[in-house]
């Protein structure tokens, strides 16, 4: 079993980590300083440094001895001031000079020129007060700051390393929670239950894996129930249509024979009544199967032909219903992602009602604009607005502001473009425009 540990402990320990690493960090540091002293690379004595030197001594021993320490020096004859030996650079000369001629040590920033004589010579030795690098080409450099960087870059490695396997972890977290959110309601994805080292996300896990298990089993109980539906419409379809077959052709026989005007009104009232009847059944149909067919709604669309054909079909609704229809377009795009069938019945629905409702010299607009990834159908008329009631619930299968259902609208259109602008993850808007009239407005994703 994967050890847990809350968050908190996890951030205490890479705070841990940082320190324990900062300390080994100085030790590495003091690590390196002894090794460059000891290998003789590291000039680091300071300006204690002494040295005895007696009347007895010779040049050669005096030189032999400097030239076993780190430090630059130069050996002056003390009557003549000539350099009877020496290890120096050749721009520190002067300052060997100055000290030479004056009676004690002279101190030139972080060096100091120690001066040591006895009867016969006059030794100055370059003794910096600093740490400071042995080879000449790197005394430019302090190693002091060298230090400093050494310590910060080491610093800077090891925050980085701790805090990104932080990071890494929490990353790795968010992106399950990430990839089980995205996936949640699928039945056809399987979501595999894992457990992180983190105790707070292993209880969000937890509750994301209950959740997707509720969604699930709600979806498939929704899912069973649009078949039912559909199932039963079918079946009620198939039950009627003979009788209806019956029915239509009995009329049809009576309109043959010698009829009264009374008669043939009233015929003319049951053939009117069977039409809308068929129309009503049909469209319950169509909306039965919209919610549980599995269409492509990734069709290429071109907008243009499309609309060509739209308003064709419209053209007629609106002839019969006396109305005039205008249509406008504002996009750049002139392609689309839908299902044409859906959507051009959706939108016929649309229209029909617009229609319907439109007042005076009945007008209706249909107007496409395109905003960031949706593509927008919005159909206005110039009747009535719709009331608090229609707005919070037209969409509504069934839903009709005719109470007595007098007329040939039954409150399934509106149903449908609704669930047509679903299937395109989309919306249904109906609002009530300043300017008046009412307007309904299909978006859809492109």
């Amino acid at each position: 079993m994967t050890k847990q540990y809350s968050i908190k402990r996890r951030v205490l320990r890479c705070v841990s980590e940082i320190l324990i690493g900062t300390v080994l960090n100085v030790f590495v540091l003091f690590l390196l300083s002894y090794v460059l002293a000891m290998t003789g690379q590291l000039n680091s004595y300071g300006s204690d440094f002494k040295v005895d030197i007696k009347d007895s001594a010779s040049a050669e021993k005096i030189a032999k001895r400097l030239n076993q320490t780190t430090f630059d020096y130069i050996l002056f004859e003390k009557s003549s001031g000539k350099i009877s030996s020496g290890k120096y650079q050749r721009e520190d000369y002067g300052c060997y000079r100055a000290a030479f001629n004056h009676a004690r040590s002279e101190d030139f920033g972080t060096i100091r020129y120690a001066k040591f004589s006895n009867s016969n010579y006059v030794l100055i030795v370059r003794c910096p007060t600093l740490p400071e690098f042995v080879n000449p080409r790197l005394r430019h450099l302090s190693f002091n700051s060298f230090s400093y960087l050494f310590f910060l870059i080491l610093e800077l490695i090891l925050v980085i390393w701790s805090v990104s396997r932080l990071l890494k972890e929490f990353t790795k977290n968010f992106r399950l929670i990430q990839e089980i959110s995205m996936n949640m309601g699928q039945p056809e994805v399987a979501i595999k239950h894992s457990q992180t080292e983190m105790t707070e996300f292993n209880d969000i896990l937890s509750m994301l894996y209950q959740k997707d298990e509720e969604l699930v089993a709600l979806l498939q109980a929704e899912r069973k129930a649009k078949k039912d539906l559909s199932f039963q419409v079918a079946a009620l379809a198939h039950d009627i249509k003979t009788p209806l077959t019956v029915l239509k052709g009995n009329l049809e026989l009576l309109e043959m024979t010698g009829l009264t005007k009374e008669q043939l009104e009233f015929l003319t009232s049951a053939n009117n009544s069977i039409q809308t009847f068929e129309k009503y059944f049909n469209d319950m149909i169509h909306y039965s199967r919209l919610l549980v067919e599995e269409k492509n709604y990734q069709e290429e669309l071109c907008l243009s032909e499309f609309l060509e054909e739209l308003t064709t079909e419209a053209k007629a609704i609106m002839d019969a219903q006396g109305a005039e229809v205008s249509v406008t377009k504002r996009v750049n795009s002139e392609f689309f992602k839908g299902n044409q069938l859906n959507l051009s019945r959706a939108l016929i629905n649309i229209l029909s009602n617009a229609a319907r409702y439109s007042s005076g010299q009945k007008k209706v607009t249909l107007s496409v604009i395109e905003k960031e990834d949706f593509l927008t159908f919005t159909v206005w008329n110039n009747g009535p607005a719709f009331t608090k009631e229609a707005l919070e619930s037209a969409d509504n299968l069934f839903y009709t502001e005719n109470k007595g259902r007098s007329n040939k609208h039954y409150g399934i259109g509106l149903s449908f473009a609704q669930a047509v602008a679903k299937k395109h993850h989309g919306k249904l808007v109906l609002q009530n425009p300043p300017t008046g009239g009412a307007t309904v407005s299909l978006s859809i994703k492109k």
